[in-house]
């Protein structure tokens, strides 16, 4: 997955988060929900990082 693929999953998963919690009963299948996207997101955060690091030890390389 391309960094840009992964930052406009996070960003769709981050406005997902917000019309749950907008709409929140306090009831178990949100929170549950809210949950997952939270995993979801520090699993992009991670993906993103990686591919950052990448980036930055292939441009390395490339100068030299």
């Amino acid at each position: 997955m391309k960094i840009e693929e992964k930052i406009s999953l996070l960003k769709k998963t981050i406005k997902e988060i917000k019309n749950i919690s907008e709409n929140l009963d306090h009831d178990f299948i949100s929170e549950k929900k809210i949950e997952e996207l939270n995993k979801e997101i520090k699993r992009l955060k991670i993906g993103i990082r990686e591919s950052a690091d990448e980036l930055e030890e292939f441009i390395k390389e490339q100068n030299g």
